[in-house]
């Protein structure tokens, strides 16, 4: 079973182009990489397979930024974007 997730990066120690080297082209997600001022930023989309969770993606994209730079920070933030939360409002059509 797949999931499907909004997976945003945020990183201090790498560029925006090994940031966009390791989301996209390591792990297969589809997005945009981005700087200011200092801070790197990756935005975008994918699937975790195979009973992988959020922390055991976090952890391989950890280790592929500190492969790079070991002094570097990196953060993730998941966002599930099959289990949102919704409201539904109107008539209740069968």
């Amino acid at each position: 079973m797949s999931r499907t997730y909004k997976l945003a990066i945020e990183a201090v120690g790498i560029t925006k182009e090994q940031l966009g080297k390791i989301a996209i082209e390591q792990f297969g997600w589809e997005g945009e990489t981005d700087s200011y001022k200092g801070r790197v930023y990756f935005d975008g989309e994918g699937r975790l397979y195979g009973g992988m969770d959020e922390e055991d993606a976090h952890i391989q994209i950890y280790k592929a930024i500190k492969a790079i730079n070991s002094e570097a920070l990196a953060e993730t933030t998941w966002t599930n974007l099959e289990e949102l939360p919704c409201e539904s409002y109107g008539d209740v059509i069968e």
